[in-house]
């Protein structure tokens, strides 16, 4: 099994040199715009953020041509 990065080193890593402080920034940033790390699988405090994949409409853009 593969070690568990946190979310400061996961960002980090993405950044020359492991830049702690951009990922300090961008986690900060993304804070105060309202977004949220939550863990993988872990419920969200406002399920109906959370789009219905059955409600949505395919969108003609993505869909291929045959």
């Amino acid at each position: 099994m593969g070690r568990k990065l946190t979310p400061r080193q996961a960002i980090a890593r993405s950044y020359a040199g492991w830049d702690y402080a951009m990922a300090d920034r961008l986690i900060a940033w993304l804070d105060r715009c309202g977004y949220e790390i939550v863990a993988k699988n872990a419920d969200h405090k406002e399920p109906s953020l959370v789009p219905d994949e059955s409600a949505s409409p395919a969108s003609p853009e993505f869909e291929r041509s045959h």
